[in-house]
């Protein structure tokens, strides 16, 4: 195995929530503040014995049509087994994850939310509410440890004008980027309604990471099991792509850096194999919306960037097609995908240069958070 940069960066992890997330929820919604339940579910997947209740519904989901899993709240079997502890899962105290960092030799870590990785309200206004009060809690918790903790701040998709508005405020307050995901609720990213977002997000030269998360709930209610809207929730990434490249967005607003988190990037070959393909056909000459640019144009141009994992097989096909300029990599941690390894796999790959392992592990993320 090489040897390791002098500076890592984990370009992607994640906080589990804990109630400490809702102390700055607006008082208009604090009778709808959400609540942790804890219930003896048999037979349930991973454990899960403890919920969020958010205006009478659950979170997570561990069976049926929209199943999905994550590991908050906390109070339950499967989060009190991971070999995380509580505290560093929490960041309550933002110290414990400071010293599993340094077991793991990461020197900086990018805080990701968990729980909107589904839609917790069909009530915009409350959604953008919980989005805002998660923002001042994460804001506040990693600035204890400034240097070593930096943060995403989730944006409300389906209110654009909102969605502007905080992320100006997640920049003034530390924010490194902006999350988003696929789509825009029913809506896909290129539609014009979100041209305020992204021109609000190009002026704050603010980075927006697309990360895997089901923001459509048409899309999810198909996922009959965990297994399955995990291994598709690369599909939302999907359309977020096409949007990216395809739909104009980078067009009129070519200064936007956009990456794409959690998702690996094996399909990406595939993805632009084909947009090429059809882009023949489809372009913007007999089909309106289209830029004016192919798809690949944007990748060339290094407005494009991935998270990769560190065992992906055709990551030299990605690299070929991508540069070496824009590849990152995460540990996911306190996720339950087993990734914390990831950043010794890409120490340890024979298949790509000493100089692409230095720039996936310190220079790129550097430059994509604007560090």
């Amino acid at each position: 195995m090489s040897k390791r940069p002098s500076f890592v960066i984990d370009a992607d992890s994640h906080v589990e929530e804990a109630d400490a997330v809702w102390d700055f929820l607006d008082p208009s919604f604090a009778h709808r503040k959400p609540q942790v339940i804890e219930r003896a579910v048999l037979k349930t997947p991973y454990q899960q014995d403890a919920f969020w209740l958010i205006d009478g519904q659950t979170f997570p989901r561990p069976y049926g049509q929209g199943a999905i899993m994550f590991g908050t709240p906390v109070a339950s079997r499967f989060a009190k087994g991971k070999k995380f502890s509580i505290e560093s899962q929490t960041l309550l105290p933002a110290s414990a994850r400071i010293a599993d960092m340094d077991k793991l030799g990461l020197d900086v870590q990018v805080i990701y939310p968990t729980i909107f990785l589904d839609t917790l309200s069909q009530d915009v206004a409350f959604e953008t509410a919980l989005m805002k009060s998660y923002n001042s809690w994460l804001a506040q918790t990693c600035a204890q440890f400034p240097n070593r903790l930096k943060w995403a701040a989730m944006i409300p998709l389906r209110n654009p004008r909102e969605g502007a508005r905080e992320l100006q405020r997640a920049k003034a307050m530390g924010a490194v980027c902006g999350l988003i995901y696929g789509t825009a609720g029913e809506k896909v990213l290129h539609d014009p309604e979100m041209d305020e977002l992204w021109a609000e997000a190009e002026k704050q030269d603010m980075a927006l990471s697309v990360h895997t998360g089901w923001n459509m709930t048409s899309l999810l209610n198909k996922m009959d099991s965990v297994y399955c809207s995990t291994t598709l929730g690369v599909v939302p990434s999907m359309f977020g792509l096409f949007s990216i490249l395809g739909g104009g967005i980078l067009d009129r607003f070519p200064k936007l850096r956009f990456g794409f988190f959690e998702a690996g990037a094996d399909w990406l070959p595939y993805m632009i194999t084909r947009m090429e393909r059809l882009w023949a056909v489809y372009d913007r000459n007999k089909w309106p919306g289209i830029g004016p640019n192919g798809p690949r144009h944007w990748l060339q141009n290094g407005n494009v960037w991935f998270c990769v994992e560190g065992n992906e097989q055709f990551l030299p096909q990605v690299v070929e097609l991508l540069g070496e300029g824009n590849l990152m990599t995460s540990a996911d941690l306190p996720h339950d995908e087993a990734l914390d390894g990831a950043i010794d796999e890409i120490q340890g790959r024979s298949d790509i240069t000493e100089t692409l392992k230095t720039r996936i592990l310190t220079d790129n993320p550097q430059r994509y958070y604007g560090l």
